[in-house]
């Protein structure tokens, strides 16, 4: 069985306030003209432990630079990921075929931002795997659980990408609005979304 180091202690689970705060107190220690140290009573332990303030504070600063290194890493990684996935989902929202767009505007016809839909029905989990439908609770009848859209999704999709035009003539609309997908007119959804 070996030994090494990191089994003592792993410094990617220690809170940055720790570091932060030997690294302030070495700091002071290392810096600190004597008459502050004398003032505070310091002097004896400063004598005593002094050799290892300067490995304190090193070690303390590294580990603040390199985390805000990560950090800010971390942060533009995270930028670039929404960045990517806002602009795939724009992409998906555009190649809506008429069954999705027929599952989408029912919010629009029932004018809910979260209503009960199959979850096992091919449109919806594909709607659930493309990210524009989520699902609010783990609480459902049936397979019935409710469903809204994403926020993201929400926050991109157009009437357009729901298959309304601006220049509709009446007839052209109720034809829409007909068009609903088939589990609409069950018993479940009807008594899950009174």
């Amino acid at each position: 069985m070996t030994f090494s180091f990191s089994d003592l202690i792993d410094f990617s689970k220690v809170p940055i306030k720790i570091f932060w705060l030997f690294g302030i107190v070495s700091g002071i220690l290392l810096f600190a003209p004597a008459q502050f140290l004398e003032q505070l009573k310091l002097t004896e332990f400063e004598s005593n432990y002094g050799m290892y303030f300067g490995i304190i504070f090193i070690v303390c600063v590294a580990f603040i630079i390199l985390s805000l290194i990560y950090f800010i890493f971390k942060k533009i990684n995270s930028y670039f990921f929404r960045k990517k996935l806002t602009k795939q989902l724009k992409e998906k929202l555009k190649k809506l075929d008429p069954s999705e767009q027929s599952v989408l505007r029912e919010f629009m016809i029932t004018q809910r931002t979260t209503i009960s839909m199959p979850m096992d029905h091919p449109v919806v989990s594909g709607l659930l795997d493309k990210y524009i439908l989520i699902r609010k609770s783990n609480i459902g009848t049936g397979m019935y659980f409710p469903m809204a859209i994403s926020k993201p999704a929400e926050k991109h999709l157009t009437e357009f990408d729901l298959g309304l035009r601006a220049n509709m003539t009446e007839e052209q609309m109720l034809s829409v609005g007909r068009n609903r997908p088939e589990w609409t007119s069950d018993y479940i959804y009807e008594m899950s979304n009174k």
